[in-house]
């Protein structure tokens, strides 16, 4: 080692999610770690999370929610919901279960997260740098260990690396030798053609939304969709974004309850009564969302309705179709699919299979699931699986 520089046993580089929790186990087994973090303070993503409530996990989630469903296995099957949870208790936290599986600090706060990791990293012993942007990341060969060099200069040296940034994380997995797949903003709003969706903007409805390239159904899943003036949103259209294709087809069923069948017999039976199209439609959809029915099925509100009329507006009901033109502002875009391809890591351990003494985990690795916590999941999870290996290959 060169005189001046200095030596710990792991460094950790990025101060998000998974990277705290990288610094904490690693510290926890007992090496000496830094983290480096390029930003001024440590966990900014965390407090974005959950409009600034920090969905932690998802009680249930499993491998197969996920792109990259083999390699999540053995993180997942060490660190599930339950004991995800049992750990950030031990760090002080308390979490409260709401609908669909989501799990939230009982605080309703994302700030509570991340004071109690930075105060676990505290206790750890684990050192944390802000404004510390890692340059480069080299392989000491027969010596062991990395080389590491900091914006404006500073060089230490590492026995191990845990890489755990997002965008400059891709770039020193990519020096290093790894495959890297090009990013992509996924969990976002679509943009569609607008046409029939005309003066909907702002409106939220509860349907099931499908992709579908030709015959082949891409996507299914009922949820919230919103309605905007460049396309769709809402949760239901970020779990959508995963598997879009530019070209596809957005079919938004907006009666997932009924069949087309039982939708046209209650239009029929209003029929009855009703003068108008206008009036057959009050009280089943938004009333611009009957407008906008109305205008795709070719029937004019003051018009009498015709039995004809009445199975075109059910159709379009339950078939709203959309052409997807890409993403929607892919600045806001929840999550960045691709960076270093997973098949260069050893998913026990999420050690390097190029250079050893090198781990990846959390967004620098090519894996990406739905909304609902399963992200963040898998940064608490891979991050306490890379910290903890990396301390032991110091310690071996």
């Amino acid at each position: 080692m060169e005189r001046g520089e200095t030596m710990i046993d792991v460094a950790v580089v990025g101060g998000g999610a998974a990277g705290l929790c990288a610094a904490i186990a690693a510290a926890g087994a007992g090496a000496s770690v830094t983290v480096f973090e390029a930003a001024e303070r440590v966990g900014a993503k965390i407090l974005a999370t959950g409009n600034g409530r920090c969905n932690l996990t998802n009680a249930e989630l499993s491998a197969d929610d996920y792109n990259q469903p083999s390699f999540v296995e053995p993180a997942l099957s060490l660190w599930g919901p339950e004991v995800v949870l049992a750990w950030f208790e031990e760090q002080g936290l308390l979490t409260a279960l709401e609908r669909e599986g989501r799990v939230y600090p009982l605080s309703n706060s994302a700030n509570s997260v991340l004071d109690v990791l930075r105060s676990a990293c505290a206790r750890a012993g684990a050192e944390v740098r802000t404004s510390a942007r890692v340059e480069r990341i080299a392989p000491l060969g027969r010596d062991g260990g990395f080389d590491i060099e900091l914006e404006g200069g500073e060089r230490l040296r590492a026995g191990s690396v845990v890489v755990a940034a997002c965008t400059d994380g891709a770039r020193l997995l990519g020096g290093c030798g790894h495959e890297l797949v090009p990013p992509q903003p996924v969990l976002g709003a679509l943009a569609t053609d607008t046409a029939p969706i005309r003066g909907l903007s702002g409106v939220r409805v509860r349907c099931r939304l499908r992709l579908l390239d030709g015959a082949r159904e891409l996507f299914s899943q009922e949820g919230e969709l919103l309605f905007r003036d460049y396309g769709i949103s809402g949760i239901v259209t970020f779990n959508a974004s995963r598997f879009a294709l530019p070209g596809c087809t957005a079919e938004v069923d907006l009666m997932p309850s009924m069949s087309e069948e039982g939708l046209l017999g209650l239009l029929q039976a209003r029929a009855a009564w009703a003068t108008s199209y206008d009036e057959l439609m009050q009280g089943i959809f938004h009333s611009q969302v009957n407008r906008a029915l109305l205008r795709a099925a070719g029937c004019k509100p003051s018009m009498e309705p015709a039995p004809e009329g009445l199975c075109k507006v059910a159709h379009v009901a339950k078939a709203l179709r959309l052409r997807v033109e890409g993403p929607g502002d892919p600045k806001h875009a929840q999550v960045t699919r691709g960076g270093a391809a997973v098949s260069g890591f050893n998913p026990g351990t999420l050690e390097s299979l190029r250079a050893p003494g090198l781990f990846a985990c959390g967004e620098c690795l090519d894996v990406d699931g739905p909304c609902g916590g399963y992200n963040l999941h898998w940064a608490w999870a891979s991050g306490l699986v890379a910290g903890k290996a990396a301390a032991s290959r110091c310690a071996g």
